[in-house]
């Protein structure tokens, strides 16, 4: 196997994380977590992203620590982009302190092959797309479903971009994300993304695990049962798990195993953070892959 560099596209943020029990910030952001599974697998990771001149010396050097350098990123007259996850409603509540400049084209020149594409909320304009020329590419769409409200607030909504999904080689969603971009949920919306050409489409669904279509080759990928500790991250983990292999040439139900194993390891520490070793987390990995379903 050819170990290949990936690179992460979206902004490093600061959560601030409402539960039950209070409030508290952490460092947040897609290329956070993805950097802590790159680490752990021993992958290079390479960025583009924005952090603003308020943006802590002491979450630099910890992302510095495992291999995402954003020195080259920071907008001394900008805001870091600050999220607000609030734990304590039946359904995720999604907010905003402040928003980061966008990432712009210039940002994407010169990344590697692989590129993982997760915005967190609109700051990667269609031009940093168009000018994103990484010839195998992975989608989280979370940030081009949620729109920016009045107050502080952000809420979700419908999104189509096919000159960017055809383009796209491993797509990965929540359930409700899923909806907002296929028009429907399950296999059905799946299936519709298959059909656009996309190689490999997941849809996450938490404790009972992923859905993954491969051509015309449908598994079910079982979740590690685990405690569950803190929520944030899960999915960006998933995707970095399942993608860094992938993009290495691995088969789609060994990175399956990989992604779901990754994103059990970030859910069962508070902020991003892991315990299990390497090993350990490829043991994880073998024991899912035997629970694998495979329906087609």
């Amino acid at each position: 196997m050819v170990v290949e560099p990936i690179a992460i596209v979206g902004h490093v943020a600061i959560d601030r994380i409402i539960t039950y029990s209070g409030e508290r910030l952490q460092l947040g952001g897609p290329p956070t977590y993805v950097s802590l599974i790159t680490h752990l697998l021993g992958r290079s990771l390479a960025t583009a992203t924005k952090v603003g001149g308020d943006f802590p010396k002491a979450y630099a050097s910890e992302l510095a620590s495992r291999g995402l350098d954003i020195r080259g990123f920071i907008v001394p007259t900008s805001k870091t982009t600050r999220f607000v996850l609030d734990y304590t409603r039946t359904e995720r509540g999604l907010g905003f302190d402040s928003l980061c400049a966008p990432i712009d084209p210039s940002d994407v020149v010169g990344l590697p092959e692989a590129v993982i594409l997760a915005p967190i909320v609109q700051e990667v304009p269609k031009e940093t797309i168009t000018a994103l020329d990484s010839p195998v590419l992975a989608l989280d769409p979370q940030g081009f479903v949620r729109r920016l409200d009045p107050g502080g607030s952000i809420s979700l909504h419908p999104w189509l971009d096919l000159d960017l999904l055809h383009r796209v080689s491993v797509f990965k969603a929540s359930e409700r994300e899923l909806r907002l971009v296929a028009g429907v949920g399950g296999w059905e919306g799946i299936e519709r993304l298959v059909k656009l050409g996309i190689e490999v489409v997941i849809e996450t669904r938490g404790r009972d695990g992923a859905h993954i279509q491969h051509g015309d080759k449908r598994i079910i990928v079982p979740a590690h049962l685990g405690d569950t500790v803190d929520m944030t991250g899960a999915g960006d983990a998933f995707i970095t798990g399942f993608f860094s292999d992938y993009a290495s040439g691995e088969d789609v139900e060994w990175c399956g195993a990989v992604g779901s194993a990754s994103a059990s390891a970030v859910v069962e520490t508070v902020g991003p953070s892991i315990k299990v070793s390497r090993s350990e987390l490829f043991e994880r990995a073998d024991r899912l892959r035997e629970g694998i379903r495979r329906l087609a």
